[in-house]
């Protein structure tokens, strides 16, 4: 079919221009258009939109830096997810639990797995609780599928984060000295920046699998198992396999250490991951401890609602309705099953979270002074904390 032309349509008349006329048309269109493709040229691509002037991409189009000062270049430099990739890539390895579940015929093995990332070359590895959770024998798949056996040395359920060592003698002589992740620093991430997330989605078939997205939000809470998280959120891909696996910036540093994603229909592009600022005390105690040795003042809590103040008769609609442990911190001090805490050291309480929260700032060997109501009666009750059994 050929092209439309107005000028053979019926409806318009053809005239023969003059030859001047020719000449000052050419002219005027040339003019135009230098003008144009000065303004318009830079600005549009294809229907893609670059930045104006050119200059403004700097070097770091065709030769990218992960150590460059400047973020955004940093991140729109051609190749930096490869670069990141390269980088990390062989410090994220595949984690092996094989645990013994009841079956048919007797005590059957079973084998699940996760990822893990090397961050010392002494063979410790970080990564999820969960991922080692009931594990009768661990091994760590190394970045050329060589497979060793893994100890291990600690974990906490409460933050989802356990340590786990290979011995490094053992390995062959080719992977020596072990590749070691970097850790970067999680208070400085911005929303929209680069994220790379890199583990074993789906199990071992799909080692190392690398994704890409950004930073969707830096302060998050998460819910899972009655246990509150404070993680990072990003739409950079997370499935199943990719826990206890590396979240990395654009310079190749450890930011997070994917943990969960949201995976409900008509849901994308939910991932979390535990912010390694978070996690850096924990791994520290693991490695020291072998758990986290936290105050301990021997309450289990209930947030108070108006509901629960209504069924069970409270004369208060805020604070945390407690249990008290036997023996305990609390029982010592005269604390009771039924009273309500209103105020830890001077702040007005909401919640057990932030309770929890406000007795682990306070520390091992420190003091708890609360305003508690019972029944009718408000009393001042000081606990002096100890560590958790």
């Amino acid at each position: 079919m050929s092209e439309y032309n107005e000028f053979q349509s019926p409806r318009y008349s053809r005239r023969r221009p003059s030859v001047v006329a020719l000449v000052v048309v050419s002219v005027l269109a040339a003019l135009f258009g230098a003008v144009m493709g000065a303004y318009i040229g830079p600005t549009f691509l294809y229907g893609r939109r670059i930045p104006y002037p050119p200059s403004a991409l700097g070097t770091n189009l065709t030769q990218p830096s992960l150590t460059g000062s400047n973020p955004l270049t940093e991140q729109i430099a051609a190749g930096a997810v490869a670069q990141v990739a390269q980088r990390v890539g062989p410090t994220v390895v595949g984690v092996v639990n094989r645990s013994r579940v009841p079956g048919f015929f007797g005590m059957q093995q079973q084998q699940s797995t996760g990822s893990g990332i090397i961050f010392d070359p002494t063979g410790l590895i970080v990564t999820n609780q969960h991922v080692v959770s009931g594990a009768a024998e661990i091994s760590v798949v190394l970045f050329d599928n060589v497979q060793v056996p893994a100890q291990l040395v600690g974990a906490d359920a409460r933050t989802d984060l356990a340590i786990l060592r290979i011995d490094v003698n053992a390995l062959p002589p080719t992977h020596r000295p072990l590749p070691v992740a970097e850790f970067g620093d999680s208070s400085t991430l911005i929303v929209g920046e680069l994220a790379v997330a890199i583990g074993n989605p789906l199990g071992l078939e799909f080692q190392r699998t690398v994704t890409a997205g950004i930073i969707s939000a830096v302060e998050r809470t998460l819910t899972m198992d009655d246990v509150t998280f404070r993680v990072i959120q990003t739409d950079a891909a997370i499935n199943s396999g990719n826990s206890g696996g590396a979240l990395a910036n654009s310079r190749g540093q450890i930011i997070g250490i994917n943990q969960a994603k949201i995976a409900a229909g008509g849901i994308e592009g939910m991932g979390f991951a535990i912010p390694i600022n978070v996690a850096r005390p924990i791994i520290r105690e693991l490695i020291e401890h072998g758990r986290v040795i936290r105050p301990w003042m021997g309450i289990r809590g209930t947030t108070v609602t108006p509901s629960l103040a209504a069924r069970y008769g409270l004369t208060v609609n805020a604070g945390v309705f407690i249990e008290v442990v036997p023996n305990s911190p609390a029982a010592r001090a005269g604390l009771r099953l039924g009273d309500v805490i209103v105020r830890y050291n001077g702040t007005e309480i909401t919640n057990f979270e932030q309770m929890r929260e406000l007795i682990t700032a306070t520390g091992i060997g420190g003091t708890a002074e609360l305003v508690v109501r019972r029944s009718t009666t408000t009393l001042t009750v000081r606990v002096r904390l100890e560590p958790a059994p």
